[in-house]
């Protein structure tokens, strides 16, 4: 038990030192320094918050940490637990569980510490962008988005959404500036992949299309990394459709899968079902990025989602307005590339989770990863146009 407490509290502090080490060594200012300090803090209590929540709901973060989450392996040693998705956290999570025999709590402050690695590089692409020259509020505004519940809460403890984080944040970096990092998209692209095999093939989608619209990089090249992305795809997406049961490429083999997935779900019975095998495609891209909203609410869980679903109904609003402003005065508006790209992995997985989800709790989880991404370029837009109206006025 000692131990352990030092174990956790070493990596607290070390991941503390860490901040300053890189906030100085990227130059952020007070405000931003402060800000990501205090993200820490933030994060890492929700591995409590988490911790308490799934003691009193149960949940299958307490069976990943106990390696029963999925027993079909017939696994007696380490290596036997190896594969993907739910094998691959049993194979993580061996050591510290069986091995050194870590409480449940503590497995939460691990991965919250593993995923706040990625919000951090997030946190750093945002940085680059950062609305200076503005006022304060602005500033709070852009730092606040960060701070919004869902980002944290599922990624904090024991589950896939936190090495999700980290395959993002490492994705992103990558992007950023893909001849010095490039190898971390890969790794990010991979992690994904191995978590949960849709979001690394989806990620890895949207990287290599954002690889082909960089300049500077030759034909040839672009040639060799596309023959080789196209291979990779096929058989990744063989490995997801073998893990589907889709036996074939066709529309109706995945409606099919659909009406399985959503059947199933329901067999859980968990109260917040919502009937989207019979909704058109709006109502259910509606849920997956709104729900659940004020009218879903039944606990204090559902009062924080729906307060933060709200903020992103106005940002979305607000955006869709930004836009027509910019039509309309036929303003160019230039949001980062890898703002974009972000937002693209965000709706091609809200189509993917259209498809096979039907419960509103889940669809927070899922969305956990990738919705700060949706808020940075709403924000971004607003901010520029409001920027290009005052120095109009």
């Amino acid at each position: 038990m000692v131990i352990e407490i030092a174990l956790i509290f070493g990596l607290l502090v070390l991941v503390t030192w860490s901040n300053g080490r890189l906030g100085k060594k990227i130059g952020l200012s007070k405000v931003q320094y402060i800000g990501l300090q205090l993200l820490w803090i933030y994060h890492i209590s929700f591995s409590f918050v988490f911790y308490y929540y799934l003691q009193k709901n149960g949940g299958d973060a307490i069976r990943y940490w106990n390696l029963t989450a999925d027993l079909s392996q017939g696994a007696e040693s380490w290596g036997n637990y190896w594969g993907r998705g739910t094998f691959f956290l049993q194979w993580l999570n061996y050591i510290p569980s069986k091995v050194l025999g870590m409480g449940f709590l503590s497995g939460n402050v691990l991965y919250g510490v593993v995923s706040f690695l990625g919000i951090r590089e997030i946190y750093f692409v945002g940085i680059k962008y950062w609305p200076e020259s503005s006022s304060k509020w602005i500033e709070m505004g852009w730092l606040g988005l960060f701070f919004l519940p869902n980002l944290h809460f599922w990624s904090s403890g024991v589950g896939k959404e936190a090495l999700l984080i980290l395959g993002m944040g490492l994705a992103v970096k990558g992007l950023v500036d893909l001849r010095r990092h490039w190898i971390l998209l890969v790794v990010g692209v991979v992690l994904s992949f191995w978590v949960r095999p849709i979001a690394g093939l989806v990620l890895g989608m949207v990287a290599w299309i954002y690889f082909l619209f960089q300049s500077g990089i030759s034909v040839r090249a672009k040639s060799a990394v596309s023959t080789l992305m196209f291979v990779i795809g096929v058989l990744a997406l063989n490995k997801v459709l073998i893990t589907m049961h889709i036996e074939e490429y066709s529309m109706a083999a995945l409606q099919q899968f659909s009406a399985g997935q959503f059947e199933f779900l329901e067999g859980f019975g968990a109260g917040s079902e919502v009937p989207m095998e019979g909704y058109g495609w709006t109502e259910r891209l509606w849920a997956i990025f709104f729900r659940p909203f004020w009218n879903d609410v039944r606990d204090f869980w559902d009062v924080a989602s729906a307060i933060e679903n709200s903020i992103a109904i106005l940002l979305l609003i607000g955006l869709m307005g930004g836009l027509v402003y910019c039509w309309v005065k036929k303003k160019l508006i230039i949001v980062p590339n890898v703002f974009y790209a972000g937002l693209a992995v965000a709706v091609l997985m809200a189509v993917v989770f259209s498809m096979t989800l039907n419960n509103l709790g889940i669809m927070m989880r899922m969305k956990s990863t990738y919705m700060i991404f949706c808020y940075l370029t709403a924000f971004r837009i607003l901010f520029l146009m409001n920027k290009s109206y005052h120095c109009n006025h």
